[in-house]
């Protein structure tokens, strides 16, 4: 995506736009190292994609709202990109090989000849000496061509990225570990799931012009932007999350020192374009 492809602002009418960043003390800490998350939607333009910001209502039937005005900051360690270009060669079975694997397999090899010399001299005395040279030419030769070992592109997954995000409280547990954490789950999980099927939905709120929301009740997780370095990844999403459970805690359970390790990916593969614009946002 290049810089024209990305909006910074999704700002409430009459309002501006602000977030609160949810993150442990790091001073001195170089702020490159430390990864930004916060959550992203699709322009209105449908081109692009814009930051989310304020409040956001998700179901009107039980009259949830939720509130985009966050940021994550964590340094991360242990970082790692993985591409998964499917590539594979969709003509090995023409050549003789597939045919008559066997007879190949022999004659490549060299152990047809003796055997083919000997029953061709009992048919034929002048014959057998030109059929076992004719054999013989054949050892160490294959029917494996450029053309049918020749590879094809078809297709390739999302990026993945796998990392470990680190938190610590140096005095407030609940700010600097446990609320950063806790958003980080938010955004990996659905936004929203009905309680209600949908025919017992529908049933429910026909009468009160909701619109879709009768038909998809539920909401799927939220669509983020990862800022780090000199890279900012969007739309990506929270494939897996874990987190340990026994970890140093305060007097009060409060955990202080949490590592989590998340695997996030693109939303959609990618090509030539999309990598240079990973570094083209201001």
């Amino acid at each position: 995506m290049s810089r024209n492809d990305f909006s910074s602002a999704a700002v409430p009418s009459g309002g501006q736009a602000t977030f609160k960043v949810l993150s442990s003390k790091w001073d001195g800490l170089n702020p490159a190292l430390i990864a930004t998350f916060y959550p992203v939607r699709r322009a209105d333009t449908g081109s692009g994609w814009q930051r989310l910001f304020g409040n956001r209502k998700l179901s009107s039937a039980d009259n949830f709202v939720v509130d985009d005005g966050f940021e994550v900051h964590t340094p991360i360690t242990d970082g790692s990109q993985e591409m998964s270009l499917n590539w594979h060669s969709p003509f090995e079975g023409t050549g003789a090989e597939s045919k008559v694997p066997t007879l190949s397999s022999m004659l490549q090899s060299g152990v047809l000849s003796a055997d083919v010399s000997a029953l061709v001299a009992k048919l034929s005395k002048d014959g057998g000496e030109d059929v076992g040279k004719l054999v013989g030419a054949a050892t160490g030769r294959t029917g494996i061509t450029k053309l049918n070992s020749t590879q094809v592109f078809s297709g390739m997954p999302p990026i993945k990225f796998s990392f470990t995000a680190h938190f610590r409280a140096l005095t407030d547990p609940q700010s600097e570990v446990r609320d950063p954490i806790t958003q980080l789950e938010q955004w990996a999980v659905p936004q929203y799931l009905a309680n209600d099927g949908v025919i017992a939905g529908a049933l429910k709120n026909g009468l009160r012009n909701i619109g879709l929301e009768t038909i998809y009740p539920s909401v799927s997780p939220q669509l983020l932007a990862m800022r780090y370095g000199d890279q900012t990844i969007l739309p990506i999403v929270i494939e897996s999350m874990s987190k340990p459970i026994t970890v140093p805690r305060s007097s009060k359970g409060e955990a202080i020192n949490v590592a989590v390790q998340l695997t996030v990916a693109t939303l959609t593969a990618i090509d030539r374009r999309d990598v240079a614009g990973f570094y083209d946002h201001g």
